[in-house]
């Protein structure tokens, strides 16, 4: 798998090709090389060899030209010595292609010169010969003696050049072994460079191939791309432009053109044809704002109206920025992008805004007169119920007192509702900074704040680790106070109360409406009492607006404690949940963020 993407990375393909490329030309210049050594053991082997041959030549001349003399001493023919005898011409054409062909070779060149005076001394001592056997006065002593020293030196001579030519015979057998290493060499060179030749070709005709093969692909799926972009420029309600800086021609994608309303290349894609279809209230700022940046390279951001032909109006976002192509040349891309729902949706929200504040308010006067208007007559009622069932205690008759203390009860009622209601306006606009809370110095307050009730309760009350965390300190407090406070309501009428407040590790698998909570993400406080309880399929009622169980008459409540509690624990994007069963015990499971 590292060797194909290896083979298709294409910078280390051509650093192979170019190391083949060198390894080739470096066995080519051995090749070379040896060619041009081979050329030259040819040339000295075919020299050695010629300079045998006329060697031998010149010592078959003298040959015959002593056999020439003795037929003519035998016979006294002269046709020995015509035309066949003392033609020292043809010695004389062997020794200049002698001198030739070891014209390189100083030593040798010695050997001719020295067997040339031989030559003349033969042929002297041929003269001497002939003049003798041709004497009036023939000296038979004399001619046998100058005859001896003749074949003497024809030994002494032919001794010389076979020497020579055995030299130079030896020098044959050198250059042949030579030869043979040099053309075994050279075969293997040759063998090598044909290889590496045909293995480059290979490789790179493969490589050609699969890169046509992936150019093929890559185009493929660029068509593909181009065909999916401009569906989804049709889908997603956008187009795409370009202008070239330097020559000023545009581009303009298929919808583009789909967005005024025309079909694709309605009109050659010019600045020119464009401002027809730009609200008139528009085309200044836009036309303007777009030569500005041909000429500052400045990215620009527009939004205008396009006036279709039918008259329909669109709203539009233009965005384009500058690039260099390939050539240098600056080119400005942008894209169009149709906001008409986008626009008419963010005056509609403005609208609804205008409107929630009115409500809100609204909803604050509302507030005002709950936390004041409404419990300053309340107050009233339940003085003057105190003051009439203090003064009046005797006058009135039993019927009467039964309503006055219904009368209290209900005022009582009010007056709680109220407070709820507050806490719970408080909980949805109040300032929501965050902050330190040390949970556990927060419940020995609530504690503290509750103490009347747990003492009359005989409650006992155990608090656990529990940790520090980022929240908003009157919320935790109003969220510890309500659940505190349901549990001691809720107890049971024959057992004191019991309540444990700690915090414990998430498992491993726990979860609230599926989502999984983590341990790293959350600390997990759990207050859990032993009180009347509650059928578990309504756990997910009692966090809701006004919601009570039916519990019974001496259980009162507003229905909005624990969804105040919600709300809180909403506020610090945590969750609650709540397992209960009747006559054993409800337990929360509050789960609050370690990084809030």
């Amino acid at each position: 798998m590292k060797l194909i993407k290896l083979y298709k990375n294409t910078q280390i393909f051509k650093v192979a090709l170019v190391v083949a490329i060198v390894v080739v030309g470096y066995i080519a210049s051995i090749f070379y090389t040896q060619m041009r050594s081979l050329d030259t053991s040819v040339g000295l082997i075919t020299n050695s060899t010629e300079t045998q041959l006329e060697l031998e030549k010149v010592l078959s001349t003298i040959s015959m030209y002593e056999s020439n003399l003795r037929g003519y001493i035998i016979t006294k023919d002269e046709s020995y010595l015509k035309n066949r005898f003392l033609k020292r011409g043809e010695i004389d054409q062997n020794i200049e292609k002698i001198k030739k062909l070891v014209a390189n070779n100083p030593r040798r060149i010695k050997d001719i010169d020295l067997l040339n005076k031989l030559i003349d001394h033969r042929f002297n001592l041929f003269r001497e010969t002939l003049l003798l056997s041709k004497s009036k006065t023939f000296d038979s002593e004399g001619f046998k003696a100058k005859l001896q020293e003749s074949n003497d030196f024809t030994e002494t001579m032919k001794s010389f050049v076979y020497k020579t030519i055995n030299a130079e015979g030896d020098k044959i057998k050198v250059h042949n072994v030579n030869h043979q290493f040099e053309l075994e060499d050279s075969i293997i060179s040759a063998f090598l460079l044909v290889i590496l030749t045909l293995l480059i070709l290979l490789l790179s005709f493969n490589k050609t191939n699969v890169d046509l093969v992936e150019l093929k692909k890559a185009n493929d799926e660029l068509k593909f791309l181009n065909l999916s972009f401009n569906k989804a420029e049709k889908i997603a309600g956008f187009g795409h432009w370009k202008i070239n800086a330097e020559t000023g021609l545009y581009t303009f994608s298929d919808n583009f053109y789909r967005l005024l309303g025309e079909e694709p290349y309605a009109f050659e894609p010019k600045l020119e044809n464009l401002t027809k279809y730009i609200h008139p209230d528009d085309l200044a700022y836009v036309i303007q704002s777009h030569k500005d940046s041909l000429i500052s390279y400045e990215p620009t951001s527009l939004t205008f109206r396009f006036v279709l032909a039918n008259g329909e109006i669109k709203y539009i976002k233009s965005v384009g920025s500058f690039t260099q192509n390939s050539k240098g040349e600056m080119i400005k891309t942008g894209v169009n992008y149709d906001m008409t729902d986008q626009y008419e949706k963010t005056l509609k929200l403005e609208e609804s805004n205008i409107e929630l504040k009115s409500i809100n308010e609204e909803l604050e006067s509302f507030n005002n007169i709950v936390s004041h208007d409404l419990q300053e007559p309340l107050h009233k009622i339940q003085m003057f119920i105190s003051r009439i069932g203090a003064s009046d205690k005797e006058t009135i008759s039993e019927q009467g007192k039964v309503y006055l203390s219904k009368i209290g009860i209900s005022a009582n009622k009010m007056q709680t509702l109220l407070i709820d209601l507050v806490n719970y306006s408080r909980t949805v606009k109040g300032d929501k900074v965050f902050e330190e809370v040390n949970l556990k110095d927060i419940v020995k307050l609530v504690i503290d704040d509750l103490s009347s009730d747990i003492e009359d309760k005989k409650a006992v009350i155990e608090v656990g680790t529990l940790p520090t965390i980022k929240g908003m300190s009157f919320q935790i407090d109003q969220l510890f106070v309500n659940l505190i406070s349901n549990s001691l309501k809720y107890s049971k009428d024959t057992v004191a109360p019991h309540i444990n407040i700690y915090s414990e590790d998430i498992g491993v698998e726990e979860y609230y409406h599926d989502k999984l909570i983590l341990d790293s993400d959350y600390h997990k406080i759990i207050i859990k009492d032993y009180g009347i309880g509650f059928k578990q399929e309504y756990a997910e009622k009692i966090f809701m607006l006004f919601q009570r169980l039916e519990t019974g008459p001496k259980y009162s409540g507003t229905g909005l404690g624990l969804a105040i509690c919600k709300k809180i624990v909403d506020n610090h994007h945590g969750c609650i949940k709540v397992q209960s069963e009747p006559n054993v015990g409800t337990m929360f499971s509050i789960y609050l963020p370690k990084d809030a």
